[in-house]
C-alpha cells in the first residue's frame, strides 16, 4: 500500500458528530478502534461502514453524548497503540 492511499478525509463535523473516510484502511484497524471508542462513556455511537470488503475506504462515524469526537478518536487510537505495544513486550518476553 502506498502512502498516498492512506488519507483521512473529514466528511462531516459538528459539535458532537464526526464522519471520517480512512483511505487505505480496513477492518483490521476499524474493529479495534470502534471497540476502544465504545469503552469511552462519553461516546454514544462508534461504527463504520465499507462499500466493499475488498476495496473502498471505510467511513468511521462517531457521535458523542458529550465532548469532542475528534479528541475521542485521538484518545482511542493512542490507547490502542499502547495496548499493542504492551502486547508486543509481553509476546517478546514469552518467546525468549
Amino acid at each position: 500500500m502506498q502512502e498516498e492511499d492512506r488519507q483521512i478525509k473529514i466528511l462531516e463535523l459538528t459539535e458532537n458528530v464526526v464522519k471520517i473516510e480512512l483511505g487505505g484502511e480496513d477492518h483490521t484497524l476499524l474493529v479495534p478502534l470502534t471497540s476502544k471508542l465504545l469503552e469511552n462513556k462519553k461516546v454514544a455511537i462508534a461504527t463504520y461502514s465499507m462499500k466493499s470488503t475488498l476495496r473502498g475506504n471505510p467511513v468511521l462515524y462517531v457521535k458523542m453524548k458529550e465532548g469532542d469526537p475528534i479528541e475521542a478518536i485521538i484518545s482511542a487510537a493512542s490507547s490502542l497503540a499502547s495496548d499493542f505495544e504492551e502486547f508486543e513486550r509481553k509476546y517478546k518476553a514469552a518467546i525468549v
